[in-house]
C-alpha cells in the first residue's frame, strides 16, 4: 500500500460510483487503508512518494484528531450510506442548481488567476465557468500521457476525480517528483472549494466532505514545499 491509496480513495468519493463499489470501497479494509494512509501523509516530516521506514513508524504516530475537526474524524470513520452519498451528489455536485458545489476546478478559478477568495455564504454564483484555463491544461495532460477521459469527464477534465487519479497514477508509476510538483502546483482551488462546501445545509454529509477535502488541504500544505521546481508541469 502506497500514498496513492489516499488519491485514488478521494477520487472514488467525488466520482459517480455503484452501490457495490461503494460498500466495497468503505465498509472494509480499503477504508481503514485509506484512513491510515492519509494519517501518516499529514505527519509532520513526511514526504510524499517516499517508503516508510520502521523508525518512521514509530515517530509518526498522531491521530487524526492532530488534524481534523472530532466531526470530520468522525464522518470519516463512518462514512455514509450509498443512497446518502447518491442523493447528495445529485443535489450538489451536479451544476446549475442553487446548492451546487460541484468539485470541478474551473469553477473556483478565473482566467489568469490563482484560486480566487470565494463568494461569501448565501451566494449562487461561482467565481469561475466551466471549461477554463485548468480544464484545458488538464485535457492535454491526460492526452500527453497516453491517457483518456472517461466520458462523465469529458466536458470537466479539470474535476477533482480526474486529478486525483492522475496524481495517483504518478505515484503507482513511481513518478515521485512529477507527482510532487503535480500536487504543488494543482490544488489551490481547493480552499475556495472547501468554503462552498460549508455554505451548504446538510452539515452531517458536508463533515465528511469537508473531512476529505481537508486530508487533502493538508497533504498539500505539507507536501507543497518539497516540489522541487514551480515550473509548469510539462514534462511528463
Amino acid at each position: 500500500m502506497g500514498d496513492e491509496i489516499v488519491f485514488s480513495t478521494v477520487s472514488k468519493c467525488f466520482a459517480p460510483i455503484d452501490r457495490d463499489a461503494w460498500n466495497a470501497l468503505t465498509q472494509g479494509v480499503a477504508w481503514a487503508d485509506f484512513l491510515d494512509a492519509s494519517r501518516r501523509l499529514l505527519q509532520r516530516g513526511a514526504k510524499l512518494g517516499e517508503d516508510e521506514s520502521p523508525a518512521s513508524r514509530v515517530r509518526l504516530s498522531c491521530p487524526l484528531q492532530d488534524f481534523l475537526s472530532v466531526g470530520e474524524v468522525n464522518a470519516l470513520f463512518a462514512p455514509p450510506s450509498w443512497e446518502d452519498v447518491r442523493s447528495f451528489a445529485a443535489l450538489h455536485f451536479t451544476g446549475g442548481l442553487p446548492a451546487s458545489a460541484p468539485p470541478i476546478e474551473s469553477l473556483y478559478r478565473l482566467p489568469g488567476d490563482g484560486a480566487e477568495p470565494f463568494a461569501p455564504h448565501g451566494e449562487s454564483r461561482l467565481p469561475g465557468s466551466y471549461y477554463g484555463e485548468s480544464a484545458r491544461y488538464m485535457r492535454d495532460l491526460v492526452r500527453r500521457m497516453g491517457m483518456s477521459l472517461p466520458p462523465a469527464f469529458a466536458d470537466c477534465p479539470d474535476h477533482l476525480s480526474i486529478e486525483l487519479d492522475l496524481l495517483a497514477v504518478l505515484l503507482r508509476s513511481g513518478m515521485t517528483h512529477q507527482a510532487r510538483e503535480f500536487l504543488s502546483e494543482r490544488f489551490a482551488w481547493l480552499p475556495a472549494f472547501r468554503l462552498r462546501l460549508l455554505g451548504l445545509e446538510d452539515q452531517a454529509h458536508v463533515r465528511f466532505y469537508v473531512g476529505l477535502v481537508d486530508v487533502l488541504l493538508g497533504v498539500w500544505l505539507q507536501h507543497a514545499a518539497d516540489a522541487a521546481s514551480k515550473r509548469p508541469f510539462n514534462d511528463v
